[in-house]
């Protein structure tokens, strides 16, 4: 038998999956793009889902310190250990893709537009802090799509392999 996660956290999790893999797919389409108006449009819908998802970390990292998520009843104790761990990257990447992002932009040389809604500005324009910051935001999406694969490949061993229930701890609904 398992305990479900709470209903803001279940919600705040299905919400940042399509964030996140709008972000990531769209950065994947801007890179080969060549520079111009179509590339800068892509930018800003890569920007805006970035954002969604530091959005939508706020409350759950909120959520997650007021208490200790509900650990399945039958995990091993490197069971336990390695999804902690899986989490806190998970959680560390949510964190850092769009924290670099933006410095990568506030480091940069231009003003970024984001869709007609709002305008990121050069605020400290340094050709080395923006190239620095590129290659992390890159690297770390790199682990986000690592850490994403185990993730679902963990989710599909305790789903089809050991038939514990886990997925339906953070399925909106009853169980």
């Amino acid at each position: 038998m398992s305990t479900r996660y709470s209903l803001p956290l279940i919600l705040l999790h299905w919400l940042a999956v399509p964030a996140m893999l709008a972000a990531f797919i769209i950065g994947e389409v801007m890179e080969d793009l060549p520079r111009g108006p179509e590339k800068i449009s892509v930018m800003g819908w890569h920007i805006l889902a970035g954002l969604t998802v530091a959005a939508l970390l706020l409350p759950r990292i909120a959520i997650r310190l007021r208490g200790v998520p509900p650990m399945h009843g039958e995990a091993a104790f490197w069971e336990a250990g390695l999804a902690r761990a899986a989490h806190l990257v998970m959680y560390a990447v949510m964190l850092l893709l769009p924290l670099t992002g933006l410095l990568s932009i506030l480091a940069g040389t231009r003003t970024v537009p984001v869709l007609g809604l709002f305008e990121l500005p050069a605020l400290f324009p340094l050709s080395w802090l923006h190239e620095a910051m590129e290659e992390v935001h890159e690297a770390v999406a790199r682990v986000f799509l690592v850490t994403l694969v185990m993730h679902v490949a963990a989710t599909l061993w305790h789903v089809l392999v050991r038939r514990d229930g886990v997925l339906r701890r953070m399925l909106p609904g009853r169980n």
